[in-house]
């Protein structure tokens, strides 16, 4: 593309925004933003939400003018620049792109197409494949698994803006896990979606995952089972 949100032509009045948290991902972002520009059903809006970044990482989203929306604030993790991205959008249809991750270029156009296909739905993701980032030596990960997966996370996501109003926005408070806390949330309201069959989503595997940190990723789950079980609790009766 030549770095400006494409033309709406021949597609529906949905206006989509796109929404990209990012913390010191100078590496990879300028990539990310290049998937979402490159979509055959172009978004309406991209916000670059820079979490209290000390590299280049607002200066990249940046570099795109007018065609990307770079806000910055200081760093509270990543499910306040999720909701920072939210208040800061205005459309009915909500995507969150993660700014190491890749989308592949129908992505945002089956999506759509599907929940309109479907107005009984929520929300739909979609399946996703990892990919090697170049700098990953391949002999250092032998378990590495190329094959796609069903995926439920934040850059498979698309959502009707609406849900968030009835589900709440992210839990900033958690540091890691917050997508995984929210959606847990959705499934008590009674949220309905489908996880598409098709591969619209690329996850880049590199050395700063936090799947690679076990200790911080086992802390992420148990502060969002146990938030789970209170709520759990709270709307049984039971005390603590």
């Amino acid at each position: 593309m030549d770095g400006k949100l494409g033309s709406r032509q021949n597609f529906s009045m949905d206006f989509v925004s796109v929404i990209i948290p990012a913390y010191n991902r100078e590496a990879y972002l300028g990539e990310a933003i290049e998937s979402a520009l490159r979509q055959t059903r172009p978004p309406d809006e991209i916000v670059v939400v820079d979490d209290g970044s000390t590299d280049r990482t607002a200066e990249i989203a940046q570099s795109f003018g007018k065609t990307v929306r770079c806000l910055s604030q200081a760093n509270q993790g990543a499910g306040a620049a999720r909701n920072a991205g939210l208040q800061a959008t205005r459309g009915n249809l909500v995507a969150f792109l993660d700014s190491d991750d890749l989308w592949l270029e129908r992505k945002l156009e089956i999506q759509i197409a599907f929940l309109q296909a479907h107005p009984e739905l929520d929300l739909v993701t979609c399946h996703m494949k990892s990919f090697l980032s170049p700098e990953i030596d391949p002999t250092t990960v032998p378990a590495f698994d190329e094959k796609a997966i069903a995926a439920c996370n934040s850059t498979s996501l698309l959502a009707r803006r609406k849900i968030f109003t009835r589900v709440g926005l992210f839990e900033a408070e958690l540091r890691d896990g917050e997508f995984i806390d929210w959606f847990g949330r959705a499934q008590e309201k009674g949220i309905r979606y489908q996880i598409l069959p098709d591969l619209l989503v690329l996850r880049r595997v590199h050395l700063t995952n936090t799947v690679h940190d076990r200790r911080r990723l086992h802390t992420a789950y148990a502060q969002v089972l146990k938030q789970r079980l209170d709520r759990q609790r709270q709307a049984s009766g039971v005390k603590r």
